[in-house]
């Protein structure tokens, strides 16, 4: 029963006829989270943005992420903060294509040996808002990142749920 529930959830949600109506004024909030569990090491994040379009296709924001790591034997906490811009390719269709560029900064205060630039991305990408209805997107993206602190050139990809008003 539970399996046939979620078949038809999930037929609905992609047959439904919502379009996007996006417009200059329009804000958007956005939250994400992943749990990677293995071999006694846990990472939970969560992150949220808040975006404004200054025009229906270009957005420009940003907002915190918070990160925590369990080792077993010790835990870590670390906050963090994005700022993107992003240009949407279409504003009124059902799928929304966009292309992106942001600075990801993993942590606003990292422990010596670690500079502050270690922890800094630029990042550019694209991505995608899927509406379920005509305030409501699934956000899907992936980033390629480079780090400003001399450090290794990373891929992050974000899945999450979008509210436009």
């Amino acid at each position: 029963m539970k399996k046939a529930l979620m078949a038809v959830l999930a037929i609905v949600l992609m047959t439904s006829s919502a379009t996007a109506q996006i417009e200059k004024g329009d804000r958007e909030i956005q939250g994400s989270a992943f749990l990677f569990t293995v071999s006694g090491i846990t990472m939970l994040n969560l992150s949220g943005i808040y975006g404004y379009y200054y025009t229906d296709r270009l957005e420009f924001g940003g907002g915190p992420t918070i990160t925590y790591m369990d080792f077993g034997f010790d835990s870590d906490t670390t906050l963090g903060l994005t700022a993107f811009g992003r240009y949407s390719f279409t504003a009124r269709d059902k799928l929304v294509p966009y292309a992106a560029a942001q600075w990801y900064q993993y942590d606003i205060a990292p422990e010596d040996p670690v500079g502050f630039m270690d922890m800094a991305f630029l990042q550019v990408g694209g991505g995608f808002k899927y509406f379920v209805n005509e305030y409501i997107a699934y956000d899907v993206s992936g980033n390629l990142g480079f780090s400003l602190g001399g450090g290794d050139v990373c891929f992050f990809a974000v899945a999450g749920l979008s509210a436009i008003f």
